[in-house]
């Protein structure tokens, strides 16, 4: 948490924080993007999720609630200075991404205002890196405006059939990576997160 930012140390009974994609892209990330607007998106930490490991994001989140959704602000990480491969390790492991990109569009006008990509974390390195059940959808907007701020909008989600990896000296429990045979990973990504929003 930023101390520019208004504090929501609990939500009360009942309350959710369930935007639309259309929202988030279109009302948060924008106005993060221009600067200035603290306050109007103040429930959003920002944060860098490669500087965390995915089961220490949650206690990071401007709302603490009983809610296995999480959404952060996060500046783009890049791995070389010609801002093109994306850094997506942290100190235990990486985020790899998973199936294609979604192309989210405005309700009223159809105009395409970002790119989702599903992303699942690994412990480990690659190749031997083992599958947790820590999912992310990254958004990236794909309109700019003149002195825009770098930034991706993150919505963080946690299997909750798997203990968390590591947390408390305990080892990682492996993801399901085998699924029925007319059912793909994605598919299975899919309905775990609610793409068909």
């Amino acid at each position: 948490m930023t101390s520019s930012t208004v504090p929501f140390p609990s939500a009360p009974k009942g309350y959710g924080f369930h935007p639309t994609d259309e929202e988030l892209i279109n009302h948060f990330l924008k106005l993060k993007m221009m600067g200035g607007y603290d306050h109007e998106v103040a429930i959003i930490a920002e944060v860098n999720e490669c500087n965390s490991e995915p089961w220490e994001l949650p206690g990071l989140s401007e709302i603490q609630s009983n809610d296995t959704v999480w959404y952060f602000f996060s500046p783009r990480n890049y791995k070389h200075s010609n801002r093109k491969q994306v850094k997506r390790t942290t100190k235990a492991g990486y985020w790899k991404l998973t199936g294609k990109d979604r192309i989210i569009r405005a309700m009223s006008t159809g105009e395409e205002i970002a790119k989702k990509k599903s992303l699942v974390f690994y412990k480990g390195r690659v190749p031997n890196g083992v599958r947790t059940s820590w999912i992310m959808h990254e958004y990236n907007p794909t309109f700019n405006f003149h002195n825009q701020k770098d930034f991706v909008l993150c919505k963080l989600k946690k299997n909750s059939d798997d203990k968390l990896p590591c947390e408390e000296g305990g080892s990682s429990s492996n993801m399901a990576s085998d699924f029925p045979n007319n059912v793909t990973e994605e598919d299975h990504l899919e309905e775990f997160l609610g793409v068909d929003e």
